[in-house]
């Protein structure tokens, strides 16, 4: 009813028709009617005198009249491929008046993501920086450049992968596990931080015995900071995995500790049932071996 009333102050015939279906239809109706004619609304404003709207095409002349003008509004500045606040507001009516329209969640997702980065950024996104910076073979400023995206989204997926291109390509490995680190202690539940640093460590040092014990030291203090941090399990559960048993003892005593002190998370039940298992494989692969054949 608010909503309603609100809408009746518009100047022009929206807020009546919705004033007189207050008497006719059901609370789901005046809802569903009001939000197109707040959208019609939207229409009326000096804010789009400059667009040439765009009407229905044949294929789409059963949709309803009222969502006429939205679409119309839409393409014209879809077709300009305009990015303003206008035109992310105008792409937010669309969505409402037909949440299954492809095209217009598609822009509207586009715009958020322009408007949220500069145009650096974008072009990181569609990978011509990465092109560009290959033909000129000069990687200079990008390590910074990538620095300061992940300072405003330490979780900046692309740029994660776009300085695991550049270190990798251009050989740019010096304290890259230190940035890592620093990284982690910003956000322990940075997933793409610790992928970031096993995959530094994977292409440097490699796991021998000396960087697994340190390795799995630095994650149990993370641990026993968050029991709950799923990234940091992941990692330590990637270390278990891929080197076998051999540095299982003082993880399952963590894990003990954990227990004792009631703490139950699924992640660290999840990793005690993948380490029993890859024991008992380890003792069925043993145990086979020695007797050739078991009945």
């Amino acid at each position: 009813l608010t909503e309603l009333r609100d809408i009746t102050m518009c100047p022009n015939i929206c807020g009546i028709a919705c004033f007189v279906v207050l008497l006719i239809f059901s609370p789901i109706d005046i809802i569903f009617i009001c939000t197109m004619a707040e959208s019609l609304c939207v229409f009326n404003s000096s804010e789009f005198k400059d667009v040439q709207p765009i009407y229905l095409s044949e294929e789409e002349s059963g949709v309803i009249n009222i969502i006429e003008d939205v679409y119309a509004y839409f393409r014209a500045l879809f077709n300009k491929q305009e990015i303003s606040e206008r035109a992310l507001k105008l792409t937010e009516e669309a969505a409402n008046l037909n949440p299954a329209n492809y095209t217009v969640l598609s822009s509207k997702n586009t715009e958020r993501i322009e408007q949220r980065f500069e145009k650096r950024s974008r072009i990181l996104l569609s990978h011509h920086r990465r092109l560009l910076i290959e033909i000129l073979n000069d990687p200079t400023g990008e390590l910074e450049f990538t620095q300061s995206m992940l300072q405003e989204d330490y979780k900046n997926y692309h740029a994660w992968q776009h300085r695991q291109w550049l270190i990798s390509h251009f050989k740019l490995w010096d304290n890259e596990l230190v940035y890592s680190e620093e990284m982690i202690k910003k956000d322990a539940r940075n997933n793409s931080a610790w992928n970031y640093r096993y995959f530094v460590i994977n292409s440097t040092t490699g796991f021998d015995a000396q960087v697994i014990e340190r390795e799995i030291q630095m994650t149990l203090e993370n641990i026993k900071k968050l029991p709950h941090n799923e990234s940091a399990w992941n990692y330590l559960n990637g270390i278990v995995e891929d080197r076998g048993p051999s540095s299982f003892e003082n993880v399952v005593n963590f894990c003990e500790y954990l227990l004792s002190q009631k703490q139950t998370s699924p992640q660290l039940l999840a990793f005690l049932c993948a380490i029993c298992f890859l024991i008992w494989i380890r003792c069925v692969d043993i145990f086979g071996n020695s007797t050739n054949r078991i009945v």
